[in-house]
């Protein structure tokens, strides 16, 4: 499911209403240190303490006499607050809205002068140190401030630029990060200081450089982010492949083939996913078959890649026990299981039964002599570091066997019966009719 931000587009800009406020500069005895951290709470202004200003008294541009004061936090992000008359419940503004100077150029009478808030993108950039997508800002810009939050974008020192809206109260809604590629990034939330259309290229170039799938790309899209943070591109190759890449922070998680990506997120629109999966069919009948086992490949579906390798359940069109296919990505030996020793491997099929397994187990037993068992059941429980292991009980009420497979081999390499299988330490046979002998 792709993560929705609920941002409100209608943003009032902050700094206008500061614009027209005024202030007279108290000469008394400086009393903000006492004042301020009651004044802090009850406005629930994320901030704790760290140095204090009393601005002054003045009348705002709302004609209500009102005091200013202007705390410099430990968060990094300083404050401008201001206390109306007969309002206990303070108005917050942080430094860096307040330091957008004014029609003339010049500063506000509300800009920011502590020591620590001098630099007010320095307290941006405290906050955005433990963002989901950490920056080192070249450059920031006000967008302005809804009820909720108040939106800037930077522009990163590694090409990257984000809109990014932080809460104005604490325990107030969290703070969200968009890409300047998101297409949530527009209207009114759209980036000025980085081309989204030039980082989308250059993020993409990135991330398939780093698949090291061979792709001249011809085009791509941003598609969003899951539930779970998982960024989404995609990209179409001149060849006519295309890709979905998945994201993990910055980094490239997994470049899924558009054949295998139908599921995720309504699938790939820069190719011809229909196609793909045809070619992709095709080309794992061919990986089958060069793994000794023959599958016109009707329906497949990926599981997770394993380290190397690609591993791929197969439904066969020419035969009714299907199979788990374990493709390397870069070159090696490919192996397919059928869905029994799958099981001892790690993995379970859904569009094959075991049952369609059986009669080739026995036909492996008349080819080892011995044809008297007719398989009627069987299950794969064990797992070596050179061989599987596969029990199987007899129609005929007989003593059962279990079979040794090595890892990368399709015919058993030896037969053992019940006894010598418990005396080997792999637990023995457990079928119903195997364990009454």
């Amino acid at each position: 499911m792709m993560r929705r931000f609920g941002i409100g587009l209608a943003l009032a800009m902050a700094a206008a209403t500061l614009m027209g406020a005024t202030a007279s500069y108290a000469k008394d005895k400086d009393t903000s240190a006492a004042e301020l951290p009651p004044l802090l709470a009850a406005g629930k202004v994320p901030c704790t303490l760290a140095d204090s200003r009393f601005i002054g008294e003045g009348v705002g541009s709302d004609k209500i006499k009102a005091k200013y004061y202007e705390a410099a936090c430990k968060e990094g992000l300083g404050y401008v607050l201001i206390v109306k008359e007969k309002n206990p419940v303070p108005e917050s503004y942080d430094c860096f809205s307040t330091a957008v100077p004014g029609p003339d150029g010049k500063p506000g009478g509300l800009a920011c002068k502590l020591p620590a808030n001098a630099k007010p993108q320095d307290g941006l950039q405290a906050l955005l140190a433990k963002a989901e997508h950490p920056c080192t800002i070249v450059k920031s810009r006000l967008i302005g401030s809804s009820d909720t939050r108040t939106f800037t974008e930077v522009a990163c020192q590694d090409g990257q630029g984000y809109i990014y809206g932080f809460a104005r109260k604490t325990g107030g809604e969290a703070p969200v990060q968009l890409s300047c590629i998101d297409p949530a990034a527009k209207d009114n939330l759209k980036c000025q200081l980085t081309d989204p259309d030039k980082l989308l290229t250059s993020v993409t170039a990135g991330l398939m450089a780093s698949s090291g799938k061979a792709c001249t790309v011809k085009d791509r899209r941003y598609i969003g982010a899951t539930t779970d943070g998982t960024g989404l591109y995609e990209v179409a190759c001149d060849s006519g492949k295309g890709y979905m890449l998945e994201t993990t922070g910055d980094k490239l998680k997994d470049a899924l083939d558009c054949a295998v990506a139908v599921n995720i997120a309504g699938g790939c629109t820069l190719t011809d996913s229909r196609a793909a999966e045809t070619a992709q069919s095709a080309l794992y009948s061919s990986l089958a078959k060069k793994a000794g086992f023959d599958c016109a490949v009707a329906k497949y579906a990926p599981f997770p890649v394993q380290g190397a390798n690609e591993v791929v359940e197969l439904q066969c069109s020419n035969r009714p026990d299907g199979g788990v296919g374990v493709f390397p990505v870069s070159g090696g030996k490919p192996m397919v299981y059928d869905c029994l020793r799958a099981q001892a491997e790690g993995y379970r099929c859904s569009f094959s039964k075991e049952e369609a397994v059986l009669p080739k187990l026995s036909a492996q037993l008349v080819a080892k002599g011995k044809g008297s068992c007719v398989v009627s059941g069987a299950r794969a429980f064990g797992r070596t570091t050179s061989s599987d292991l596969v029990e199987v009980a007899c129609a005929d009420g007989g003593s059962g066997w279990v079979m040794e497979y090595p890892t990368y081999g399709n015919e058993p390499s030896a037969l053992l019966n019940c006894a010598q299988a418990a005396a080997g330490g792999s637990g023995g046979c457990q079928l119903p009719t195997n364990k009454k002998k």
